[in-house]
């Protein structure tokens, strides 16, 4: 009798407990939305703030879009719609800086439920302070939304004539005849002078019709995520490499200005960050950085030794009065400044050699001008102090005179037509495999910002950027496929690889070479060997380090801090960097 009792007992707690199971895990398959539910698209809803970034974020469980997005677009009344908390700086006021630009775009969707955009990179907007940039987001199904799809994609806006960067995610729900508001929002930056949020909620239309080449931009991204570098998360680094210590990454940064950071290792990109001050951006591999500084290096020094593979060795060696006609106009003298001296930032011409006083005089026109003829006349606009090659002042309008020099000596060679900044895109980032986003550059304003080049800014990064372009300076030696794309002798001297060749000597210490900043880590710091270590770096806080062991370490960030020292040491435990 008592074991009859026993067995009752035990059959019961069994389907209690199997019931237990059950509930929790429908529960877990089926969450409640309560964010940007169908009523809040609909209909529409009041905040005073953004909402948590989960709410636009695809769940993992999520179903497959049953529905297909091809068409347009549209936003309505953004002039009239749109908040804005201003957290740190203070930007221009202007009644249209809270305001979206013009919203009318063309989208694709695949078959994996991505909704491609088909205008990737920086595209000038028809508003007088911001230009926009799209990435490619996603579309699912969730319960409650009445048969409606869900979608949500990554956006970025760019101060106009500026790289500074402002991420945003918008999302709404669409069937095939009709479509809900859409809701954005900007909850995260990388740019010095400014902190803000922005968001909305705004009328739509969707216009479903054929999109001109559609089966190219699918087939292009199809390509794109193919040859996206392996990625981790940060934390899988101490997994695959047991007593890493993966907080070594990262630090010395500020975490409300990290946007994200990476290593890279033996072919895999561990990345971390990606926050924003409304929880995890839902699109990372997409959260676009501005490049800053770092284009002087990934851009015009590349470009520099792409010409002199391609045409002739000679190119450094080459005069700026040469190709540079304006030289003639201004006080200094450039009767002995080759392209290598202006690469090295040594011309001879400028007005203080302390550390950043001519670069960071905000009031000179080459910061306030917007067309080509203004900005050369203000680049050119500084005295000789030196002879060319020996004295390092640190100046973006110099790497603005040599972009010049080399669109015209690349003309000589290539026809009038050509345009340095896609010479560099069609040799070098499309063979890399680099994604659409950086074939595009902020351009002096002539002819609606399709002018010269910057050079020395504007362009845009994502992880996956700054992973290929590393691999390929520091473990590939500049080359794509087995063939020399860069020449080796001025890939060597720009990084530290050659010690006949280290360059100029920077203040506080280093050497700069090629556009490339170095720093040397020897026994004074705990190494039986030197340990040369150059960077790619940009104004807010932008740095690509490239460890001499092989692997590479870079963060976007806009509190300009610039460290990586740690992170030295602790690839030093993964791959020892003396033999």
């Amino acid at each position: 009798m008592l074991n009859g009792k026993r067995i009752i007992l035990m059959v019961i707690l069994f389907l209690i407990t199997a019931c237990n199971e059950i509930e929790s895990s429908a529960t877990a398959v089926s969450p409640v939305r309560i964010l940007l539910t169908y009523d809040n698209l609909m209909n529409g809803f009041d905040t005073s703030f953004p909402v948590d970034e989960a709410a636009l974020t695809r769940p993992d469980d999520a179903g497959m879009a049953r529905l297909v997005f091809n068409g347009r677009l549209q936003l309505h009344n953004q002039e009239n719609v749109g908040e804005l908390t201003v957290l740190r700086g203070n930007p221009d006021q202007e009644p249209e800086v809270p305001h979206l630009p013009s919203f009318d775009f063309a989208f694709v969707q695949n078959d994996d439920g991505y909704l491609i955009p088909a205008q990737r990179g920086l595209i000038i907007a028809d508003h007088p302070y911001w230009n926009i940039i799209l990435e490619p987001g996603r579309v699912w199904q969730e319960e409650g939304d009445n048969d409606y799809a869900r979608v949500s994609f990554p956006f970025a806006l760019v101060w106009k004539g500026s790289n500074a960067t402002f991420n945003g995610t918008m999302t709404f729900l669409f069937n095939d005849d009709s479509i809900s508001k859409v809701w954005y929002q900007i909850t995260q930056e990388t740019t010095v002078s400014t902190s803000m949020d922005m968001w909305g909620m705004l009328d739509a239309t969707y216009q479903a019709e054929p999109v001109a080449n559609a089966e190219q931009i699918r087939d292009a991204f199809t390509q794109e995520l193919a040859h996206r570098f392996p990625t981790k998360p940060i934390e899988q680094l101490a997994e695959d490499y047991p007593g890493v210590d993966v907080a070594a990454f990262g630090s010395g940064v500020s975490p409300e200005n990290m946007t994200w950071y990476g290593f890279v290792v033996n072919g895999v990109n561990y990345i971390g960050g990606c926050r924003t001050r409304y929880g995890q951006y839902p699109y990372c591999e997409s959260m676009r950085a501005p490049s800053y500084s770092t284009a002087k290096s990934a851009f015009v020094s590349v470009a520099l030794m792409r010409l002199a593979q391609k045409y002739d060795s000679a190119v450094p060696d080459l005069l700026i009065k040469d190709y540079v006609p304006e030289t003639g106009t201004g006080p200094g003298d450039w009767s002995a400044v080759t392209f290598n001296h202006t690469l090295d930032m040594a011309t001879g011409n400028y007005r203080s050699a302390a550390f950043m006083v001519d670069e960071e005089d905000w009031d000179n026109p080459f910061w306030n001008e917007e067309y080509d003829d203004e900005i050369i006349a203000a680049a050119l606009n500084w005295p000789h102090s030196q002879a060319p090659g020996r004295q390092w002042v640190y100046r973006t309008s110099d790497t603005f005179i040599l972009t010049r020099a080399l669109q015209n000596y690349l003309q000589t060679q290539a026809g009038n037509e050509a345009d340095i900044f896609q010479f560099v895109v069609d040799e070098v980032y499309r063979p890399l495999q680099m994604g659409p986003g950086v074939f595009t550059v902020l351009r002096t304003k002539d002819n609606n910002w399709q002018g010269q080049p910057y050079g020395g800014l504007g362009m845009w990064w994502v992880p996956d950027d700054l992973a290929k372009i590393s691999n390929f300076l520091n473990v590939d030696g500049g080359m794509i496929d087995g063939k020399q794309i860069l020449h080796p002798d001025l890939l060597a001297a720009a990084l530290q690889r050659d010690p006949n060749d280290r360059g100029v000597d920077k203040t506080y210490g280093g050497k700069y070479n090629n556009a490339f900043w170095a720093d040397n880590y020897g026994a004074s710091s705990g190494f039986d060997c030197e340990v040369w270590v150059p960077q790619m770096l940009g104004y807010s806080g932008i740095v690509v380090a490239l460890f001499p062991n092989g692997t590479s370490y870079y963060y976007a960030s806009d509190g300009r801090e610039f460290t990586w020292e740690t992170a030295v040491r602790e690839a030093d435990h993964i791959i020892p960097h003396c033999p």
